[in-house]
């Protein structure tokens, strides 16, 4: 009885519905009072946008370096970078306990293996090797206008040099194409390091007690008290830089072993090795050249990495606020201008764009941060139509507006004293994903060579598309 009842009150019910003329399509609207309904208003406004020059703003700590030197023939630019790296001691590290001595060193070494390289793989370079006299400091956040003299003395002979290209043409492709390969550029190293290492594993006090293991012991001990690290420089070439993900020493020594009599007569070859892992400290050094006439053309903007130019956006968020009651959305598009460098070696477009507070610009990397979809955001390259879109920045407006309406009661001068309280700028990064979750772990800038050409600047405003609601009666 009761299923018969509800099918009955079903079928009525849609039978009602089904049965109305054509003016019930506004039942809804006809049940809402005037005066609450929502209208909604689209809007269009306009940025300014300015290149500026990155200078310091780049942090150099990393884990990957760059050498070498390129000459970009569209902007007539010339980039250049070098690198400060410390060595890893693996804990409790230990040569032999017996049967090595100084002079046991018979070969030592510096391999800078790279994943890859930007430019011509035949092109001759050549890089300096220099000792640190003086140690990079832990918590010390350093940026890629560093200056290296601060830590080696540019007055003092390099210890090693090395002519070197892209692809080592003198290694058998038996030997690159085996699986154990990874390309490297071999750099002979004195002698007398090794000799160094060994004795201070070794060293005594003046009672003769053993001291030279606790050098051993960690790192931080290692890099103090036993080798503070290496700085390598390009000197000679222009038109390769290499992408170097690990530098290691590799000490070769012999040293006896007991024989089958019992006596340490038998000598084996032994290799120590120090790496520049992430453990330890390795900063890249960029100098870039001519940026300041690319920065200085108003008729377009520029994101050029490494440590180059990023484009400043200053939005008009007093007329968006003055123009609109509550914000749905607020996209803003950048368009890319197709390059016209005809070299057959051109810099890759910047994959992924930052938008952060021109206020937070440092602090956003000095703190490690993610972008939170309120102050910071992120946009990829959409090749197909050469643009890189923030499809609602609306929080950023409302949070800008909030800290101008706020601060500007207890200070009618604030606005003056913050110039840049409505800018924001576009900053070229790479992202680190967890390989397993896929999700973000962390962002950094973009250290590799990449260019990019953008609408904007002084006469070319950038359009900020607007969508807002209110209710009829305000």
């Amino acid at each position: 009885m009761k299923k018969t009842t509800l099918f009955l009150l079903t079928f009525l019910a849609t039978f009602a519905f089904t049965a109305c003329d054509d003016e019930t399509d506004t039942i809804g609207s006809s049940i809402v009072p005037e005066n609450d309904k929502i209208t909604v208003d689209t809007l269009t406004l306009y940025a300014k946008s300015r290149s500026i020059m990155a200078n310091d703003s780049i942090i150099a700590n990393t884990n990957s370096v760059y050498l070498g030197r390129y000459t970009d023939a569209e902007s007539n630019t010339v980039f250049e970078s070098d690198f400060i790296a410390q060595f890893n001691c693996v804990e409790n590290y230990g040569f032999p306990e017996n049967g090595v001595i100084g002079d046991s060193t018979i070969g030592v070494e510096l391999k800078l293996f790279y994943q890859d390289y930007f430019g011509d793989s035949l092109n001759t370079m050549k890089c300096e090797v220099y000792e640190l006299e003086n140690t990079l400091q832990e918590g010390i956040t350093y940026y890629t206008n560093i200056d290296p003299t601060e830590f080696y003395n540019e007055e003092s002979e390099p210890i090693a040099s090395k002519t070197y290209c892209a692809v080592d043409y003198t290694i058998p492709d038996s030997i690159k194409n085996g699986s154990s390969y990874s390309k490297n550029i071999s750099i002979k190293l004195p002698n007398s390091i090794g000799k160094h290492f060994i004795d201070k594993y070794y060293e005594t006090n003046a009672n003769g007690d053993s001291i030279g293991k606790i050098h051993f012991s960690n790192s931080e001990e290692f890099i103090n008290n036993v080798f503070k690290g290496l700085y390598v420089k390009c000197v000679q070439g222009d038109g390769t830089i290499m992408n170097i993900n690990m530098a290691r020493i590799n000490v070769s020594f012999n040293y006896y072993v007991k024989s089958k009599s019992g006596e340490l007569d038998s000598i084996v070859r032994g290799i120590s090795t120090f790496s520049s892992t992430k453990e330890v400290l390795q900063v890249n050094r960029f100098n870039n050249s001519n940026l300041e006439e690319l920065a200085n053309d108003n008729s377009c903007t520029y994101i050029k990495t490494p440590a180059g130019i990023f484009t400043e956006v200053e939005l008009p968020i007093k007329e968006i606020i003055e123009n609109t009651d509550t914000l749905n959305s607020v996209r803003i598009i950048f368009t890319k201008y197709n390059s016209t460098n005809s070299s057959q070696y051109k810099y890759a477009t910047p994959t992924q764009l930052l938008m952060v507070r021109k206020c937070d610009m440092y602090s956003f990397f000095q703190r490690n941060k993610l972008y939170d979809n309120k102050t910071s955001f992120i946009t990829s390259y959409n090749s197909t139509n050469n643009k890189y879109v923030y499809n609602n920045i609306a929080h950023l407006i409302n949070y800008c507006a909030d800290e101008l309406r706020t601060n500007s009661e207890s200070d009618a001068d604030w606005e003056n004293k913050n110039p840049d309280w409505n800018k924001v700028v576009l900053i070229p990064v790479s992202i680190n994903s967890d390989s397993s979750t896929g999700s973000i772990v962390s962002l950094g800038h973009e250290h590799g060579l990449t260019s990019a050409r953008l609408v904007g600047g002084e006469n070319h405003p950038i359009a900020i598309r607007i969508v807002s609601s209110k209710f009829r009666n305000e």
